[in-house]
């Protein structure tokens, strides 16, 4: 899979054949498992340290030979549980782009094609998840991390909230930012294999609260009922860039399976999306990025970088008259709201708009959880499925479907629902009447829909397409319980563990 797609920085395999060597030796003098993980191979994104001379390069070419100095908390408590690290999996420069590609490591290919992208910035763990090239990985997440490759490549992850699981010992580009806090989680190939390492990683919290920011709550079984009829929100429409035929048919048939099974679904008008993404906007780019790009130290920008990191450098001059132009000539406010908020901000301002951050969540949690009594919501990851490379470069605000969640700090799952039909998917007349008709940025949606526009279902068939599952803050368990609801609903559909492995021995048999 590696040699495929280019999912690896690293590989520990002598250090991964001793411990199970270790392993082994104990069970077979003791009888007994060291825990719940014995034996599992687990891969890591790579801003996680391993000790051993292992590096967390991160895709920098000057964090070469610098090897980390100890274990991250996180990979102590998966060797104490009997997990083997194996592998160290490629991230996106910076880890602010869904398109897994860096000057060290270069692009990552989708396991499905791997002429498109596996996402990011969880992007190689996506990829070795969805081709069954590993059991279960660790990956993390700001604004789409962990789901938007699981989308991308199909395969499952859950997004806890931030201080659920500990992230001392993981790297980052922007140390001391927590306008948005990054949240550390799993990838896996099943819902019940998010919940074994989640449960491992949560387990561990009480003893490491008083040195770590980390929430002393261990993992909380939760029953859902069978009698009881689930409430489930759902919208497939953000209003920034119509959601294409693929996606939204995913929620559409996640939404019909539920109604058989009994429960209940209900199309709601969501929050602004658009707003959710101004405020991530202005937040991260407060501080111009500085921060964020002194860590290149000479590496060229990747250009997936482009249009998120342009805003701050230009002249104030020059962003005011561009935003005057995309409003009142181009008529895309959305764009052009994005365009103004992406500035850097004085202390003042910030305190301002993260006062906006604060009554935007909590007006998207009243509305969610308490007037609409939502058990769940379900909506698009994103509004395709996954680019080509280089397609991302003037496509990266396509990720507030995502965002959305990180600003209001959900907790989110990420269920494969299905895979792009060639015939279902296309866009028709009536598809492209709507586009003229809703409000949107018309200068995205052009990018994705207009003339050769990225959104192709006859090139994207057979693409992995997925739904997200929102739950309430701090609510890990409930929604682990809530993602396997709508995975035993929708029913079998090709992405067990080892049927994608089964499809390419087949696909081999032909050629």
């Amino acid at each position: 899979m590696h040699e495929r797609c280019n999912l690896l920085t690293e590989v520990l395999f002598n250090d991964a054949v001793k411990a199970a060597l270790d392993l082994d030796a104990h069970y077979d003098k003791t009888g007994e498992l060291v825990g719940p993980l014995h034996g599992v191979p687990v891969s890591i994104k790579d801003q996680v340290d391993i000790a051993g001379g292992h590096d967390s390069t991160m895709g920098l070419t000057h964090m070469i030979n610098r090897p980390a100095p100890a274990d991250a908390t996180l990979i102590r408590i998966i060797r104490d549980a009997g997990g083997i690290p194996f592998v160290k999996t490629n991230v996106p420069q910076t880890m602010l782009s869904f398109e897994c590609s860096n000057p060290l490591f270069g692009r990552s290919g989708n396991p499905h094609n791997p002429e498109r992208i596996t996402g990011g910035s969880s992007g190689g763990e996506g990829g070795l998840l969805g081709g069954d090239g590993s059991v279960i990985g660790i990956g993390s997440d700001i604004g789409g991390s962990l789901r938007i490759p699981a989308h991308f490549s199909g395969c499952y992850s859950i997004k806890p909230c931030a201080g659920r699981i500990s992230s001392t010992g993981c790297r980052t580009f922007n140390a001391g930012f927590s306008a948005i806090r990054t949240s550390m989680g799993p990838m896996a190939r099943s819902v019940s294999d998010l919940e074994l390492m989640l449960r491992v990683q949560l387990d561990a919290a009480p003893t490491l609260a008083a040195t770590e920011d980390v929430l002393p709550i261990p993992y909380r079984d939760v029953k859902l009922e069978k009698k009881n009829k689930l409430r489930f929100g759902f919208f497939t429409q953000d209003k920034f860039c119509r959601t294409s035929p693929a996606c939204e048919r995913a929620v559409r048939e996640t939404v019909e399976a539920l109604r058989r099974e009994g429960h209940e679904c209900v199309e709601f008008e969501p929050p602004s999306a658009v707003e959710a993404m101004e405020l991530f906007v202005a937040l991260t780019s407060a501080g111009r990025y500085e921060t964020l790009l002194s860590h290149l130290e000479g590496d060229p920008l990747e250009s997936s970088l482009f249009l998120a990191t342009i805003g701050p450098k230009l002249p104030w001059f020059v962003r005011s008259a561009l935003a005057w132009l995309v409003d009142n000539v181009v008529g895309d406010i959305q764009f052009g709201r994005l365009l103004r908020a992406s500035k850097g901000r004085s202390v003042k301002e910030m305190q301002e708009w993260q006062y906006r951050r604060d009554q935007y969540v909590d007006a998207t949690r009243k509305l969610l959880w308490s007037h609409h009594a939502f058990d769940a919501v379900l909506c698009p990851p994103q509004a395709t499925p996954a680019l080509k490379h280089g397609e991302t470069s003037y496509l990266s605000p396509l990720a507030l479907a995502t965002i959305q969640w990180n600003v209001v700090d959900s907790t989110v799952g990420l269920v494969p629902v299905t895979r792009v039909d060639p015939i279902l998917d296309t866009v028709d007349e009536a598809f492209l009447r709507r586009l003229e008709q809703e409000p949107g940025s018309s200068l995205v949606e052009k990018r994705v829909y207009g003339s050769g526009g990225v959104y192709d279902a006859l090139d994207m068939a057979g693409l992995p397409v997925g739904v997200q599952v929102v739950g309430r803050k701090y609510d890990e368990e409930r929604v682990i319980e809530l993602m396997k609801v709508v995975d035993a609903a929708l029913g079998p559909r090709g992405f067990a563990p080892g049927d994608f492995a089964a499809r390419e021995r087949e696909r081999e048999k032909v050629y």
